[in-house]
This record gives structure tokens, C-alpha cells and sequence, in this order.
């Protein structure tokens, strides 16, 4: 029973660890700055699902985050009002090259601005694999029990 108990805990953080490896982030921007600010760049994107995310703490004023692409129409933003905290938003594209662009008002602000590429976890491939880490577990243990009770 002991060995189920280690191996339950082993089979959680492994379930743990696929679930942050489904969600790519790629940091667009992060630091301090202090004052009025703004900064940007470019960032290529391929088709699918994405979530905008911009966390911060600071002096409590607005900051902006946001995405155009070159179709005006392809834009996508996230404003955190309140200082600290999160804010994201999800949204779709067809891929291609996007001008971002962050910034905000202030005496300071330290924060983190990321795009992160959405992935579903595919369900039959993950309870294929606990189930034969499972499996694998109780033949271990069997094991065990059966020369403890030759010995």
C-alpha cells in the first residue's frame, strides 16, 4: 500500500507537468519601468487558439497590452485597471505577423507580458499513459509482495 501511495504523488505531478507543458508562453515584454512608457515590437504567430497575458504590480495606474495585425481588423487588447494583478484574453488567428505594443503611465510598474499558444491536451494519449503507469505500479508491487512472502 505504501508503494501506491509514492507512485499516486509521482502520477500527479506528472499529470501536472503535461498540463503546464499544453500552454507555450512566449514573453513579449517584462521589466521595470518607471514614468510614462511604451514599448514595442513585432511577433509572428502561427494559426490557432492564443491568450493574451499581462500581469504587473506598480503605482496602480492603467497599463496596455495589445496585439494589431496587418489586417487592421486582426487586434486584440487587455487592460489591467488595477495594480497588482492579471489580466488575459483569448482569441483566434489565421497566423502572421502581429506589431504589439505595451506601455503605461506612472512612477513605476514591474510586470510580465506574454502571448501563450493554447494546446489541447489530447485525453486518450494521457489516460493511455496513466493507465499503463498504473499498470505498471501494480506489477511492481505484486512483485514485491510475492518475495516477501517466499522469504
Amino acid at each position: 500500500m505504501k508503494l501506491l501511495k509514492n507512485y499516486s504523488m509521482i502520477s500527479a505531478l506528472l499529470v501536472l507537468l503535461t498540463l503546464s507543458v499544453a500552454s507555450q508562453a512566449q514573453v513579449v515584454d517584462s521589466g521595470f519601468r518607471a514614468g510614462s512608457w511604451a514599448d514595442f515590437g513585432e511577433i509572428t504567430l502561427a494559426a490557432g487558439d492564443y491568450t493574451l497575458e499581462l500581469s504587473a504590480i506598480g503605482s496602480g495606474v492603467p497599463l496596455l497590452f495589445g496585439l494589431i495585425g496587418q489586417d487592421v481588423a486582426e487586434a486584440y487588447q487587455v487592460v489591467l485597471g488595477d495594480l497588482p494583478g492579471t489580466v488575459s484574453k483569448t482569441f483566434t488567428t489565421v497566423g502572421g505577423t502581429f506589431d504589439w505594443l505595451v506601455g503605461g503611465p506612472g512612477p513605476f510598474t514591474v510586470f510580465t507580458a506574454s502571448v501563450n499558444k493554447v494546446e489541447p491536451i489530447p485525453l486518450p494519449s494521457s489516460v493511455i499513459m496513466l493507465g499503463s503507469a498504473l499498470a505498471a505500479m501494480v506489477s511492481i508491487g505484486r512483485r514485491g509482495m510475492s518475495r516477501r512472502a517466499r522469504a
